[in-house]
């Protein structure tokens, strides 16, 4: 049977909670497919109402090319194509509610020092070989093979698997993730260790031979710089699933041409559209609008806090209570997105407080008090912008013109996109003040945002940006193990206290990403990772 659930996040959802399964509880993962439900933002037309309809095809279309079939890549061009493709064990919704996709049951040892899953015993790989716990075994061992040492892929996955010691097949049907210290977040790692096969070590990107996986769908065609066809996977182990019996990825060069390739008819799903077309999308009622944070994205600024007088606190304060956020939320994200001060807005978060989501409205005459206190005058500033993020120089002119109103110069220069990397790759940012920027993760439990976003750490031999804060790495260290859930949360609750206050980095809004269907289409959903599913997508007449 199948267990996964359609959920959908818009802008402006708060969402509550999920409560999290005790250590040493099994869970359950076997339950009837739910019926696909969509969260829409005001202005929208969802898909009709009614029950799937299966068959079809469904084709779909976004920008770039690929450069990566492997999920472990984790890259953003080729994102769309991994649940389609390849399973998981466990994964999480957009609430942050667990799921089995590969995985029947799961259990953590009251120690806390191994995980043991149970998965279906009928799933199979696209070639027709049977998926056992010998094949997970054997996808660990892929992130200590020196022969793939050189694959970014793999040591993406290599670095956020560091926590298990071994993975153990007991039997053929039950995995054990084996830790020298409890890891409460396991379930986290997990939701990005799809399940592959590198049969080939020196195409690990699957380039010259299309991957392998245990998804929905199988991929049987690239074109380059056209499009991959994937088709219905007859041997799917959740019963009745995929809906569709085609999946067209179409690839386009520019974004401003996926609109009108939805209006025409050519694709019935985009991915990306300019967010100057989403007033225009929203009048038009041939299709429904999802915008969705699931991936925890968010637009921020790096503070050079070597460069005085950054160093000081008051005077990081100053320039977040500065910045009119919702003004920028408006004008510059096309109203999308939501203006935040804490990297953890998201309430599927541990470390979420309602009171830091805004901690800093807009305020000149603070920012103005604060400059003051820090006895900080005639106060001049750099920022460099990119083409590839026009919301970035939007922005920041809208910044530049309210930080003038308070005797505060911010020079705004526009750089190409080699460059404006080089910068925010120096730790001391090549000697500029400032330097936005984005983060990803920040939706996910707070020792993986916490262990792989470390421009937010306060440890300088991990934070290239010298910003050090010793409380914060002892809240780091001991969240990472424990295993109680409220002191866990009250732990990284302070934690984001400490970050709101001392601000080594200035939050500006979220990043939500944007789908735009025909609304003949129902059931796509998006996962926790901010991915794309269609396992229940259908089309309708």
């Amino acid at each position: 049977m199948s267990n996964k659930k359609n959920t959908t996040i818009s802008r402006r959802s708060f969402l509550q909670l999920s409560a999290m399964a005790g250590v040493g509880l099994a869970a359950a993962a076997c339950a009837p497919a739910t019926a696909p439900s969509t969260t829409t933002t005001a202005g929208t037309t969802p898909a009709a109402a009614g029950a799937p309809t299966a068959g079809g095809i469904l084709k779909y279309a976004e920008t770039g090319e690929f450069n990566h079939f492997g999920p472990w890549q984790m890259g953003n061009v080729n994102t769309a194509m991994y649940n389609q493709v390849f399973g998981r064990l466990i994964w999480k919704d957009g609430e942050g509610t667990e799921h089995g996709d590969m995985a029947e049951s799961w259990e953590m040892a009251e120690d806390g020092l191994s995980f043991t899953v149970k998965m279906y015993e009928n799933i199979q790989w696209h070639d027709g070989q049977p998926c056992t716990a010998a094949d997970f075994v054997t996808m660990y061992g892929y992130t200590k093979d020196e022969a793939l040492s050189g694959e970014s892929s793999v040591q993406k996955t290599a670095n956020l698997m560091k926590p298990v010691i071994d993975v153990v097949a007991v039997d053929d049907y039950t995995i054990q993730f084996v830790f020298e210290k409890p890891v409460p977040y396991i379930t986290e790692i997990l939701d990005y260790f799809w399940a592959i096969r590198i049969d080939d070590k020196a195409d690990p990107a699957f380039m010259t031979t299309l991957p392998v996986g245990t998804g929905p769908f199988k991929i049987t065609e690239w074109v380059p710089n056209q499009y991959t066809k994937y088709v219905r996977n007859e041997t799917y182990h959740h019963e009745g699933l995929p809906l569709i019996d085609e999946w067209v990825f179409n690839r386009l060069e520019k974004s401003e041409t996926l609109l009108p390739n939805l209006e025409a008819e050519g694709v019935d799903g985009i991915f990306g559209p300019p967010l100057s077309d989403i007033a225009r999308i929203q009048q038009d009622d041939r299709f429904w609008l999802e915008i969705n944070s699931s991936a925890g994205s968010i637009f921020n600024i790096i503070v050079n806090t070597k460069l005085p007088p950054l160093d000081k606190k008051e005077v990081r304060q100053a320039l977040s209570y500065s910045l009119n956020r919702e003004a920028m939320v408006q004008s510059a994200f096309f109203g999308i997105a939501a203006p935040i001060t804490t990297p953890f807005w998201n309430p599927t978060s541990l470390a979420y407080r309602e009171d830091l989501v805004m901690a800093h409205p807009f305020d000149l005459d603070k920012a103005a008090s604060l400059l003051a206190e820090a006895g900080v005058t005639d106060l001049v500033l750099d920022i460099n912008v990119t083409s590839r993020w026009p919301q970035m120089k939007l922005f920041t002119l809208i910044w530049q013109a309210d930080l003038a109103k308070i005797g505060v110069t911010l020079n705004v220069q526009e750089v190409e996109n080699a460059r404006f990397y080089e910068i925010g790759g120096a730790g001391d940012l090549l000697g500029i003040s400032l330097h936005p920027w984005l983060n990803g993760r920040t939706s996910r439990d707070p020792a993986i945002f916490l262990g792989t976003q470390t421009n937010y750490r306060g440890d300088p031999t991990l934070n290239i940006y010298g910003w050090e804060n010793a409380e914060l790495e002892e809240i780091v260290a001991a969240g990472a193990v424990e295993l109680d859930l409220e002191t866990r949360r009250a732990l990284y609750q302070r934690a984001n206290e400490i970050l709101v206050d001392e601000l080594p980095m200035i939050q500006v809004a979220t990043d939500p990403r944007v789908w735009v269907w025909a609304k003949k289409v129902q059931g796509p959903y998006i996962d926790l990772v901010g991915n794309l599913t269609l396992d229940q997508a259908s089309i309708t007449s």
